[in-house]
């Protein structure tokens, strides 16, 4: 995740003097999973016991910049001294098992061919040494999560960030692949030497299924109360939270509305990988009061637990 201009300066400013391009070519409809729903719909579920089965996995252990996962300029991390440093982080993967429509994941964990990440062919030279992907660890590939879970019918993305769809390479083609609106669309510079590397990571992913969120931003996904989708803009327009009610409790997984158990802490957005930060910490305050409304609610920040 280290920032383009901190490790390739002429390729950066070389992609500034071009127009922006798109985060990946692969096409997008709308999704036709999920009903439009109320936050007030949303609180009442909460009450009730939840029929999923929740399990989060390690599926690698990683190293970034610091200044990318929190403003380090927000008055509480400069009250705290913080200093950018490669700040140890892990990447998760969600498993949910419902007991009527089967078996899905949130985010997507890390392909087989991350095993050895320094030689994976589907992340560009540029990309690997910009976001350290040879310190990739893998613990659990996502080929081995859907042989111990019985098969995936579906992800649930929070965003298509790179280090969020990594493993949709292990799933087979046509299982349907869920994300926010715009994500896809969202046109940056920086995509100049990044949206190669998406679209092979997205290559079997015939088309994402883009949630239509109205204007109170919530999705009963499954229409039965038991998943809900919470937009999450900030981080990238179409960030999503997820709201799981399940036999362990109510699971919120939040994606990176805030990356570090630290951030989470202390209500302080992502630094330099969000594409809008003011609207990132809007977001999370958000989520942050659902919590705080909640207390029963277990929460999972984008990259370290609490």
């Amino acid at each position: 995740m280290k920032p383009l201009a901190a490790v390739f300066p002429l390729v950066l400013c070389a992609a500034l003097l071009l127009p922006g391009c798109s985060a990946t070519t692969v096409d997008t409809q709308p999704a036709q999973l999920g009903r439009q729903a109320t936050y007030a719909e949303m609180l009442a579920a909460i009450e009730a016991p939840g029929p999923i089965v929740f399990e989060k996995h390690l599926a690698a252990d990683w190293a970034v910049p610091l200044s990318g996962l929190l403003n380090l300029e927000h008055p509480k991390a400069v009250a705290a001294g913080l200093q950018d440093r490669e700040e140890p982080i892990q990447i998760y993967v969600y498993s949910l098992r419902h007991p009527q429509y089967g078996n899905f994941i949130v985010d997507s964990g890390m392909a087989e061919s991350f095993i050895d990440a320094g030689n994976n062919d589907d992340v560009s030279a540029v990309v690997k040494l910009a976001m350290n992907i040879p310190l990739l660890d893998v613990q659990l590939t996502t080929a081995e999560l859907q042989h111990s879970v019985g098969g995936i019918d579906g992800v649930f993305l929070t965003h298509i960030h790179m280090d969020h769809i990594m493993g949709l390479g292990d799933l087979d083609p046509g299982v349907p692949v869920y994300t926010g609106p715009g994500d896809a669309a969202l046109t940056s510079a920086t995509h100049i030497a990044t949206r190669g590397t998406t679209d092979r990571l997205l290559a079997n992913t015939e088309i994402l299924q883009e949630w239509q969120f109205g204007s109170s931003g919530i999705i009963d996904v499954f229409g039965d109360g038991s998943l809900w989708a919470i937009h999450s803009p900030g981080h990238t327009p179409g960030s999503t939270a997820y709201l799981a009610l399940t036999t362990s409790g109510p699971q919120l997984m939040i994606g990176d509305a805030t990356h570090t158990r630290w951030g989470w802490e202390n209500g302080v957005e992502p630094g330099s990988y969000s594409d809008n930060g003011p609207q990132s910490a809007v977001s999370l305050a958000r989520l942050q009061q659902l919590a705080r409304d909640n207390p029963a609610i277990d929460v999972h920040p984008g990259h370290q637990a609490l």
